[in-house]
């Protein structure tokens, strides 16, 4: 049985407390710490979190394991991940009638969700390989089509951007409870009009399963049997659209939010040959524009 709930802190509640972010001197610095926490029975227990000071970038990659044009897309996506450093953020959302699982085949394998679908259905059913970048308009649409090129100039475009807030994403993982705590600080940096979400989604990495693949270049056609499905959307943590990250949303230049949330594991996704990713992103609530992400992975020793 799988549940979640989240909470925002403003104030002291439970045992912790509401406090200025840490101090963040570099981008994408990343803090290893490992204790026992008092409130919580595990005997083992990891930590770890990363300090987001850059503007970072999220690609969301509608696709399936029956596209065919999907892999070249996926892995052009990584690449450029690479090369910015870690500061494109990708997952991917397996929804339509390409990521439909067919039984007794080497595609029997289901990697859809409801909140892939939600999204799908949210976007007017795109069609693979297809992906909102930033969920900013580029030429007239939010969506955004691989084959095109608008891929990555929209990409290009937005890490130009100035950064509009600081993130730290925190994670606590206590094997015996197969359970996440997850804490997120956000800091605008500047004066921001309107309401703003946090989303914070959990997906799995380098799942190895077939594939659909029509360019010889990149790997096996028709069917690439081993292909490394990259961080696959498994569910939302807070909700497919998120909530507030106040109250009411409204937000102050200079202020430091808290956001923390539970989350109990699918002990499906706790393999030895996979890692699972917590994704989180802020977004305007009027204009839909997402403003910052980051990800972390959650250690999943035994």
């Amino acid at each position: 049985m799988k549940y979640k709930y989240s909470f925002v802190i403003i104030a002291a509640v439970f045992l912790m407390s509401w406090t200025a972010c840490d101090k963040i001197d570099e981008p994408l610095q990343v803090v290893n710490v490992q204790n026992i926490p008092e409130h919580i029975d595990d005997t083992l227990f990891f930590a770890d979190s990363v300090l987001v000071t850059q503007k970072q970038v999220l690609l969301e990659d509608f696709t399936g394991h029956q596209c065919v044009n999907c892999p070249t897309a996926a892995l052009a996506a990584h690449q450029w991940s690479e090369d910015y450093n870690g500061r494109l953020i990708i997952y991917g959302i397996h929804a339509g009638y390409q990521a439909l699982p067919d039984p007794g085949s080497i595609y029997s394998a289901d990697f859809t969700c409801p909140t892939g679908d939600e999204l799908f259905n949210f976007f007017n059913q795109p069609l693979n390989p297809s992906a909102p970048i930033d969920r900013v308009e580029y030429n007239g649409s939010i969506i955004l089509y691989y084959i095109t090129g608008d891929w990555k100039a929209a990409v290009d475009i937005e890490m130009a951007k100035e950064n509009l807030f600081d993130m730290k994403i925190k994670n606590s993982y206590y094997p015996k409870k197969k359970a996440v705590s997850i804490n997120v600080w956000s800091t605008p940096k500047t004066e921001l009009e309107g309401k703003y979400k946090l989303v914070v989604y959990i997906a799995e990495d380098h799942i190895i399963a077939a594939q659909k693949n029509n360019n010889s270049d990149i790997g096996p056609e028709p069917d690439w049997v081993d292909y490394d499905h990259r961080n696959v959307l498994r569910d939302a943590v807070n909700g497919t659209f998120g909530g507030y990250i106040t109250d009411d949303g409204t937000i102050s230049q200079g202020e430091t939010y808290y956001n923390q949330f539970y989350y109990k594991i699918n002990s499906d996704w706790l393999t030895d040959s996979t890692d699972l990713i917590i994704i989180a992103y802020i977004l305007n609530e009027e204009s839909g524009e997402i403003l910052q992400a980051g990800e972390l992975k959650i250690k999943t020793e035994k």
